[in-house]
């Protein structure tokens, strides 16, 4: 097995990007450049053996069989603190901060033709290469950022798998344990597949077809309870997961045991039900939760267990504006406003919600925690405008569940989203609109429709950043009649001002099993199902994704 050392730094001004100089778009690419690009034998591709070391000519096959690879996560991310106001860089082994930029344009400007992204990271540019290097009828096995299961960098490498390739695996892990650092092994999050790892991971076996033939097989989605951690146990699991069947009930999933003990589920979903948008079928242990979330072409019937119920919704965009990003409000180098945390409303500025902190956000209704000031080095016009961007509703863009109550609140006054919060304003205003899409938000219904969508980085948390809560799936409140909304802001005004408890405790907090109740019963017109509500809440509470404290 030759293994190569590939240059991977600047020289002379000209970026080498490594393994990633193989894409047909690197100019670097192909194997008789690389004595050009890299005169000097002591940094000349190498490869360790046995034997020692030698230099020569990297190669990478035309017409690879199997592609397995494990790349790194890394990705050019937003902007930090007031100290350090950079773009995370994709190249952090690089010293050299301008080599880094170097290489990072380098890349960019790679995979500018191609489905790979720096925002996604560098595990789509490891997958692009795969692709162009696999024959058809080979296999990529591929482990990657769960996010590449949701988010919405990671669409076109979704729609480059779906037209290429037949999908056999999707594999995730909802093991809640963690092992902290110690001599000789660094701390590791199970919920990863690689050794010292700490963000959510998803194994992906994959095989290469023709784009005109028809993908009518199913794609086997594994929600593991357990990540295997002996080599006897991955042995064991592996062959339990090849025997698993497709049941031929309507009930398309199956548990996966191993001796007495149940590792998780396996669920079988027909390929070409899948498009580019979110896949939702690895967000929860329990395949019946997933069944709750309602697919997008089965009108507005949602099912709840064995019970049916017609509840109208749409897409976020649809009846909503968003508040602007923290780019444009905070950032050092180009953000509108100074930013002053005071929760006192006596104190200059303009109010705003910041911060998520599980011990302060404890009710429906909420005061801004934060005062802009505008920047003097700014334009007062752009400044107005944004300001005539705040509103009452504020949706949190990152919930950890087990700690925090809110997934959305409504501040008095109306205010702008910083970073914890997206601020949400309807398009065609109305009585009781807010109170009842806030009500939506906090539920459980509302709960799981985010779960399945959000971007999952850690166990225990969901992200929705603005490109992926435009599209999330919420109660249709234009739809309402004047009489439910009025309901809306009656059941809002009761519960305002009530402590509710963190999400690990949907089922057992009594201000939030009467939030669903009432929401259901009184706004929604359902009738009684707060039956099937509880059992779907304690369903809810069995779920890792609830309980873990990540």
């Amino acid at each position: 097995m030759p293994i190569f050392w590939m240059p991977h730094d600047v020289r002379e001004g000209r970026p080498r990007l490594g393994s990633l100089d193989f894409l047909r778009t690197s100019p670097g690419k192909g194997t008789a450049q690389f004595m050009h690009l890299f005169p000097d034998p002591d940094s000349d591709p190498a490869t360790m053996s046995g034997a020692g070391e030698r230099i020569h000519d990297a190669f990478m096959p035309e017409e690879c069989d199997l592609v397995i690879a494990n790349p790194p996560s890394t990705r050019a991310g937003g902007p930090g603190s007031a100290e350090d106001t950079d773009w995370n860089h994709l190249f952090g082994s690089v010293l050299s901060k301008s080599d880094s930029e170097i290489m990072q344009q380098a890349l960019k400007e790679t995979l500018n033709p191609t489905p790979g992204s720096l925002y996604a990271g560098l595990g789509s540019a490891f997958l692009v290469l795969g692709h162009e290097r696999l024959r058809m009828g080979g296999r990529l096995a591929f482990v990657l950022p769960a996010t590449a299961l949701t988010g919405s960098r990671w669409v076109p490498i979704r729609q480059l798998l779906l037209d290429h390739y037949r999908i056999d695996w999707v594999v995730v892990s909802h093991d809640p344990r963690s092992r902290t650092a110690r001599r000789n092994l660094p701390g590791r999050r199970f919920v990863a597949f690689s050794e010292s790892t700490r963000i959510a991971g998803a194994l992906i076996v994959a095989t290469r077809v023709n784009p005109s033939a028809t993908c009518d097989g199913s794609v086997r989605f594994v929600n593991l309870r357990r990540n295997p951690d002996e080599p006897i146990d991955a042995i064991g699991l592996t062959r339990a997961l090849m025997a698993v069947r497709e049941p031929e009930s309507v009930v398309k999933s199956a548990e996966v045991t191993l001796g007495s003990a149940v590792w998780g589920e396996t669920r079988f979903v027909a390929q070409n039900e899948l498009d580019a948008r979110p896949w939702p079928h690895v967000a929860f242990v329990q395949s019946r939760l997933v069944d709750v979330a309602p697919d997008v072409r089965s009108g507005g019937l949602l099912r709840t267990h064995l019970t049916q119920v017609l509840i109208h919704r749409r897409m976020l965009w649809e009846m909503c504006e968003l508040g602007p990003s923290e780019m444009q409000i905070k950032n050092p180098s180009r953000g509108l406003f100074e930013v002053a945390e005071s929760e006192d409303p006596a104190r200059a500025g303009h109010p705003a919600m910041w911060h998520h902190k599980s011990n302060r956000i404890v009710s429906l209704q909420t005061a801004p925690d934060t005062r802009l000031r505008e920047r003097a080095d700014r334009g007062p016009s752009a400044q107005e405008a944004m300001l005539a961007r705040g509103g009452r509703l504020q949706i949190a863009r990152e919930l950890g569940h087990a700690p925090q109550r809110l997934a959305a609140v409504l501040t008095t006054p109306g205010s702008l989203g910083v970073r914890s919060w997206i601020t949400v304003l309807p398009k065609n205003p109305g009585p009781g609109k807010e109170e009842a899409l806030c009500l939506w938000l906090d539920s459980t219904l509302g709960l799981i429709l985010r779960i399945v969508v959000a971007n999952r980085p850690y166990l225990g948390r969901s992200v929705v950043h603005h490109e992926l809560l435009r599209a999330l799936h919420v109660l249709d409140v234009d739809a309402l009649s004047s009489a439910e909304r009025a309901a809306a802001t009656r059941v809002f005004d009761d519960l305002k001002t009530k402590k509710l408890t963190g999400f690990a405790h949907v089922a057992t907090d009594p201000v939030r099993r009467e939030l669903d109740h009432r929401l259901s019963s009184e706004v929604l017109g359902v009738g009684d199902i707060s039956d099937t509500l509880d059992d779907l809440a304690s369903d809810l509470n069995n779920e890792p994704t609830l309980t873990a404290r990540h």
